[in-house]
């Protein structure tokens, strides 16, 4: 039965439960039904044995020995009857005076069962064979003035017995063989009923969904919360868990309202309608959210949402758009400039217009000298713009950022994915500043090298932070890996990602205490 489908084992299956447990019922029946037989004949036979018994022919022709009258009674009676075939009435002696023979009067009663009703005037039943062949008897003492005068014996052919036992099993059998042909449709149709139920699904696929939803659900970083027609909660996932804040993870089965009565799943569950990208405060957690239905058909069984924290969702989409990146880099320019604007101003302040003067000459030429020195090598007025704010960014943490004298992205035009470029390169120079930032100690260094020569795009950043331990090389791409305070854990991840995306490779070469060098290398043509 390995490989057959789940309709054929269930017919099986359903098929043998009905052919044993009519089997056995029919046994039970018809073992009862005999039983049954037996004790109506019997009892039959014990009314009309005592019936006769209390006739005063009966008594009076025994007491006076006269069988004529005796026998007229027997024959009356057996032409009366239908379930009594045999009649014997005998004195004291065993001597015949009432007989369905006529032929037999007067002969020695036949059978050897009939000593108990001489000698004890007892009334019982037996089975013996006499004359006319084997039967179930009754006799009763015949009494006569208080005096037992002889005995009546009333019997059933055990042929007749036998036949009727035959007809009661055969018709249990017929019976029990249309149970079984019905028994055989109503398995087929349940098979079929329970097939459909499961969508068709045979066992092991069903196995192998259930896994494959358990792994899918572990695996989401989004919280996922199910509710049944009844508003029960019927599944919660660890990340909802974590997302809503919940102490007790218990709540399979509790009202979802009583949980959240902020809850909007409830509303979805009366209108059936979708509801996606919704902003909602839950237990205290902003989140972004979709609302769907559970259908069976056009029936609504439930409700399903999918949330994540409203804070990582603006993190991640500033780190997939470069926005972050390019944000940072604008407030360290501005933060760069407000410094020197505060010079300005002071130095205009005090009237020393000469110091004034130079001043801005100086930031002048090294502004120049940095653009120069940046936009020389750089064509890309975006990347460009990137570099200078994260060399301001560098400069407020006190780390020597430079570009390599052998740098040059030249060959790229101006259709060039900048995006892409930007969150490699942004999120892979903020690496290595929080690197630095954490050794805590030592004059911090970052060398950026760029290189479109040739078929490929180079990326190259080297720092002196604090390193990477060598069991942690092969996990720091995953999302939610990280060893900076406060961090989520994305930014590297969003960075293999893009560069998979675009057809390259990222290599991590790592020294801890010493510092990393990152090395990202991708296909022109994909950017």
């Amino acid at each position: 039965m390995k490989n057959m489908k789940l309709q054929q084992k269930l017919t099986i299956v359903i098929i043998f439960l009905i052919v044993f447990s009519t089997g056995i019922s029919s046994y039970f029946v018809s073992r009862f039904e005999l039983k049954r037989m037996e004790k109506i004949t019997e009892n039959n036979l014990f009314n009309v044995a005592s019936i006769l018994a209390d006739s005063s022919i009966i008594s009076e022709g025994l007491y006076h020995k006269s069988s004529k009258a005796i026998q007229a009674y027997v024959e009356k009676q057996l032409a009366s009857l239908t379930d009594v075939e045999i009649i014997t009435i005998a004195d004291m002696d065993g001597i015949r005076y009432g007989h369905p023979n006529a032929a037999r009067l007067g002969e020695t009663f036949v059978g050897g069962d009939e000593q108990r009703v001489i000698e004890e005037g007892a009334m019982y039943a037996s089975i013996a064979t006499g004359t006319l062949g084997r039967s179930v008897r009754v006799f009763a003492p015949v009494y006569y003035e208080a005096k037992q005068v002889g005995f009546v014996m009333a019997a059933h052919l055990f042929d007749d017995v036998v036949v009727a036992r035959k007809s009661i099993e055969k018709s249990i059998l017929i019976y029990t063989f249309i149970g079984i042909i019905v028994g055989t449709f109503g398995a087929v149709g349940t098979a079929i009923v329970i097939k459909k139920s499961l969508l068709g699904l045979e066992p092991y696929e069903i196995v192998h969904l259930y896994h494959e939803k358990d792994a899918m659900i572990k695996s989401l970083h989004e919280g996922i919360l199910a509710i049944d027609e009844n508003q029960k909660i019927t599944m919660i996932n660890d990340s909802a868990i974590k997302i809503l804040r919940l102490s007790d993870d218990d709540v399979i089965g509790k009202d979802v309202m009583t949980l959240f009565p902020t809850t909007k799943l409830s509303r979805v569950l009366e209108t059936g309608i979708a509801e996606y990208d919704k902003g909602q405060e839950i237990n205290g957690a902003n989140i972004m959210t979709n609302r769907v239905p559970i259908l069976d058909g056009e029936k609504i069984v439930g409700a399903l949402a999918t949330f994540r924290d409203h804070t990582e969702v603006v993190a991640m989409a500033e780190e997939i758009t470069g926005v972050k990146q390019i944000v940072e880099a604008l407030r360290a320019n501005t933060h760069e400039f407000m410094n020197k604007l505060h010079v300005i101003i002071g130095l205009i302040e005090i009237g020393d217009d000469a110091l004034t003067r130079d001043y801005i000459l100086e930031l002048k030429h090294s502004q120049e000298n940095i653009k120069e020195m940046v936009f020389e090598k750089i064509d890309n007025p975006m990347i460009g713009a990137l570099l200078l704010g994260k060399l301001n960014r560098a400069k407020e943490e006190h780390i020597d950022l430079h570009l390599s004298e052998d740098s040059t992205l030249k060959a790229l035009d101006y259709g060039l994915n900048y995006q892409a470029f930007i969150i490699i390169l942004g999120n892979l120079i903020e690496n290595a500043i929080e690197a630095i930032k954490q050794k805590n100690f030592g004059k911090g260094s970052i060398e950026v090298y760029l290189n479109d020569i040739g078929s490929e795009v180079t990326i190259q950043i080297t720092d002196n932070g604090v390193g990477i331990e060598p069991a942690r090389l092969s996990e720091i791409f995953n999302r939610g890996v990280t060893t900076k305070p406060g961090s989520n854990g994305i930014g590297l991840d969003i960075v293999s990602a893009t560069i998979k995306r675009l057809g390259g490779k990222i290599e991590v070469d790592s020294t801890l205490g010493a510092g990393s060098t990152f090395t990202v290398i991708i296909p022109k043509e994909a950017i």
